[in-house]
């Protein structure tokens, strides 16, 4: 059983459709060579692992850090109006003075980005996607790798 959460099944499926495209359409259908087929599921598998890479990385990484920013572009000039006003309050304690307010209002902006900028829920088996691409980045390389050397020793 495989488990996923967000956009991670999109890794296998990238993964998967780009090896047997190269390494069973293109290699074993189209030119009909099983010596082609290896070498060109891992090219499949080193591609779809590209993809997978820059697609986790975007979910994982960009797009929570993306949120995060807006978040803060729109939370901060109303907790400084607040200030202003007189009426912030951060955990049921009133600023005593400017300095301990903009103090109050660095506190939350900090803790609002961590919460909201932290790392995409994007995964297969609780392995970021990002991870997953550059994995398979590796055993494509090993695998077109050791085929070719197969191919050109026996």
């Amino acid at each position: 059983m495989i488990i996923w959460r967000g956009w991670g099944g999109l890794a296998i499926v990238y993964i998967g459709a780009c090896a047997a495209l190269l390494g069973g359409l293109l290699g074993a259908s189209i030119l009909q060579s099983s010596t082609a087929a290896g070498p060109l599921a891992g090219l499949g598998i080193l591609i779809g692992g590209a993809i997978t890479a820059v697609h986790g990385w975007y979910l994982n990484v960009r797009l929570p850090r993306k949120r995060a920013e807006q978040w803060e572009a729109a939370e901060r000039p109303r907790l400084e109006d607040a200030a202003d006003r007189g009426v912030l309050v951060v955990g049921n304690t009133l600023p005593s003075s400017p300095e301990e307010a903009a103090q109050m209002i660095e506190s939350v902006i900090a803790d609002g980005r961590r919460a909201i900028g932290r790392h995409g829920p994007h995964s297969v088996f609780w392995i970021p996607m990002e991870v997953i691409g550059i994995l398979a980045m590796v055993g494509g390389i090993v695998l077109a790798g050791a085929t070719l050397a197969a191919a050109f020793t026996g």
